[in-house]
């Protein structure tokens, strides 16, 4: 792995998100900057080499409080970054990739399905991120501080989400992070996002006001989630609980049951139950149908299965069943799918 990320072409290893954006106008690499002085809105885009891959990162800032970070890009080999803490809070709204942080006590979290991953890293706290070779990453990750998200999306310090809280917070020393679903509102901004129909001047304003969408949906995510405390766990819990994911991301079909998966990974069905909400932000179920749902879109797309077949590849004994949770995940039918041009 050699190379890094965005911030070491900008500003060069070991620096930091604010640090990249503040050597925009300077950096060689970049391509295509846009300026909107009254709003005080700052984008640039960095464009891969035919030796790295293909695609680009494209940066925007809004004022010092939100930086905003498109990613549409593949790279061929695989990159690796050291990203030092910074103590803004980030939303990464994936689509599609296969990018790893290195936040957890017992492994790295592999981000390679559609999900919001919301996570908040303290000055001091420094951590690895990498990309998968090949992966066509499909990501707007939006960075705010952490006072800048209360004073203008939260009514009052006071009625901030409990889990939300642990993020604006940053009083601890490690790495916090939640994973949910990506929901069908988000999936469209972001996919809206990404291919900004606008130039100039006015595709700086779109991307400032789909950003606030986005983070008007994730507050509203969290405000809907349970407000149970966070639960500690052993590193054998831990390693139990990220099996148990990894499984569900690679077994479709047949659907593993909980009884299936608890004796699999050796720990208690409640554990595994309580565990697996806790730590990833959904339940099982919820996260093996959103996985199971997006290998049925690469099938219907990729490789353009009949739909019987897909349905039997992901676990259902009945074309409608499937076609009735395909819709709900995506807003389309799975013949639907057949119409839509690849990006």
């Amino acid at each position: 792995m050699n190379g890094g990320l965005f911030r070491a072409v900008l500003a060069g290893p070991g620096r930091t998100l604010v640090d990249a954006f503040a050597n925009l106008e300077q950096a060689p690499q970049v391509e295509r900057l846009l300026r909107h002085p009254k709003r005080d809105l700052l984008s640039a885009r960095v464009t891969l080499t035919p030796q790295e891959g293909q695609g680009y990162w494209e940066l925007t800032r809004i004022r010092q409080d939100i930086y905003i970070i498109i990613e549409n890009f593949s790279y061929k080999d695989p990159r690796v970054e050291f990203v030092p803490g910074d103590g803004l809070v980030q939303f990464n709204f994936r689509v599609s990739g296969d990018m790893t942080l290195a936040v957890s006590r017992a492994e790295p979290l592999r981000c390679n399905r559609p999900s919001l991953l919301v996570w908040s890293q303290p000055a001091g706290v420094d951590i690895n991120e990498w990309t998968a070779p090949s992966a066509h990453e499909r990501n707007v990750a939006v960075s705010i501080r952490p006072e800048y998200l209360i004073d203008n999306f939260l009514p009052s310090a006071v009625d901030i989400p409990d889990r939300l809280r642990t993020f604006v917070a940053n009083n601890h020393q490690k790495v916090d992070y939640c994973q949910m679903p990506l929901t069908a509102q988000m999936f469209e901004a972001v996919t809206r996002l990404i291919d900004n129909p606008y130039a100039g001047t006015r595709a700086l304003v779109y991307t400032e006001a789909i950003a606030l969408e986005l983070l008007c949906n994730a507050v509203e995510t969290f405000c809907s989630l349970s407000t149970a405390p966070t639960e500690e766990y052993t590193d054998r819990e831990l390693r139990c609980l990220h099996a148990t994911r990894d499984a569900l991301m690679h077994q479709f079909a047949p659907v593993l049951t909980v009884r299936q998966l608890a004796r699999s990974v050796g720990i208690a069905e409640t554990t595994l139950r309580h565990g697996f909400r806790s730590l990833f932000g959904e339940t099982m179920f919820d996260f093996s149908v959103r996985c199971r749902m997006q290998h049925a879109l690469n099938l219907l797309r990729d490789k353009r299965w009949p739909v019987e077949k897909v349905a039997e590849a992901v676990g259902y004994a009945h074309a409608t069943s499937f076609a009735t949770a395909f819709r709900r995940q995506f807003d389309m039918r799975p013949i639907d799918v057949r119409r839509v041009k690849p990006r």
